[in-house]
């Protein structure tokens, strides 16, 4: 690595596609040993990234504790939902996508809560569900009076939208509100929300905080600068990492980038072999270093919307690794399977696997497994894969992999 000052007084730092790999590796505390540990560890990995996104669809585990068993030891999804449901330290809500963040974020999203309260009237104008938010203050009233409840629960009877939208207008209006910030998610039952008032949820001190930020361009750089460190070093080319409101405006982004950069809040990175800008956070840029000293090689299976892989072309480009989620392509269309794993193993990605559905203490069951090309398979490879298998088993509460597993992943 060499740190550079370029004409422009920007510093600037050259690393490999090889240094790279481990410093995402070793920032998304992946590496081994995990450092985070416990509930606290959730916690630290959360104001570090920023956000985790959601996905209700459970498979082998939704997609945020997928998230989290790669990054801690003996993680279980109740430690989480303690965190969410009755702590309060991390709230459901809007992000890049759905995702969780920590309530000390809340007032710093007052615009996004905005863009979302227009993105949604906009939505349901367009499904012809306009009628819902006259429901407001219906729907306001009776929670304040019976409590939190599920959409359910009250009723408001049919909306005209289609295939994509609610059928009642109590869930279209109590998402809308939950979007906008008037509701909160109280618990979930299964992937149903229980919504309550926001200020039933949050602590009176967070409810009392005004806006930050004296302009949206102060905003603006606390936005992007964060979503940098949702992956923790990342470029400045339109890409999954880049979703949302506000950060897709490329041309807002490079101003905004340049203006960070010569306030010394980002340093600029140059990557060997790849054409683009990329930026770390300041902050940050110690790990650079750090990782060279605290990296040892084992096996980790990521979550399908892991922040490691939300862009699937920086994952082409740095690990040599083609992923998409294929969960909403038709089965005749899928290169590999419904819900696919990729499977790291030190700074490389060297294989993914198909798992069936999981529940129960039964036996884990891989439907497939897919070596990527030039992997070189030895005794040591075979020792960490089943290694984190045992791991994985004892998030799962399985009683570990059935014999039709080993002929998948390793050949009869």
């Amino acid at each position: 690595m060499n740190l550079i000052i370029g004409d422009d007084f920007i510093e600037r730092t050259c690393i490999s596609k090889e240094q790279m790999r481990k410093f995402l590796v070793y920032y998304q505390g992946l590496n081994t040993p995990k450092p985070f540990k416990g509930h606290a560890g959730i916690k630290d990995f959360v104001k570090r990234v920023g956000c985790l996104q959601y996905d209700p669809l459970n498979v082998v585990g939704r997609n945020i504790d997928l998230i989290l068993q790669s990054r801690l030891d003996n993680y279980e999804p109740y430690m989480l939902d303690k965190l969410m449901y009755q702590d309060r330290e991390i709230i459901d809500g809007w992000d890049k996508m759905m995702s969780i963040y920590c309530i000390e974020d809340w007032a710093y999203f007052l615009r996004i809560r905005n863009k979302r309260k227009t993105e949604i009237e906009g939505i349901l104008e367009r499904r012809n569900s306009s009628d819902a938010i006259s429901y407001v203050d219906t729907v306001r009233k009776y929670i304040s009076n019976n409590g939190a409840c599920l959409p359910s629960k009250i009723d408001l009877g049919g909306t005209k939208s289609g295939k994509w939208g609610h059928v009642k207008y109590s869930s279209a209006v109590m998402d809308y509100m939950f979007n906008m910030g008037m509701l909160g998610v109280k618990m979930k039952i299964n992937v149903q929300r229980v919504y309550d008032l926001i200020e039933n949820i949050l602590p009176k001190e967070i409810m009392e905080m005004n806006d930050p930020f004296d302009s949206d361009r102060s905003f603006y750089k606390w936005y992007f600068k964060r979503r940098i460190g949702s992956i923790g070093l990342y470029w400045n080319r339109n890409g999954g990492g880049w979703l949302g409101h506000v950060v897709s405006d490329k041309r807002l982004r490079s101003e905004i980038l340049r203006d960070l950069c010569a306030e010394r809040e980002l340093i600029r990175v140059e990557v060997e072999g790849v054409p683009e800008n990329f930026y770390i956070r300041t902050e940050d840029s110690h790990m650079l270093a750090d990782m060279e000293q605290n990296f040892e090689k084992k096996v980790t299976f990521l979550a399908p919307l892991d922040n490691l892989l939300w862009d699937r072309k920086l994952v082409k480009d740095i690990f040599n690794f083609e992923y998409s989620w294929e969960v909403y392509i038709p089965a005749s269309k899928r290169k590999f399977g419904y819900y696919v794993l990729p499977v790291l193993y030190g700074d490389q990605i060297i294989a993914r696997f198909e798992p069936e559905v999981h529940r129960g203490d039964k036996p884990l069951i891989i439907k497939n497994w897919w070596w990527e090309d030039k992997i070189v398979v030895t005794d040591e490879v075979i020792h960490e894969i089943m290694e984190c298998f045992t791991r994985f088993c004892g998030f799962l509460k399985s009683s570990g992999l059935s014999d039709s597993s080993y002929d998948a992943i390793f050949g009869k």
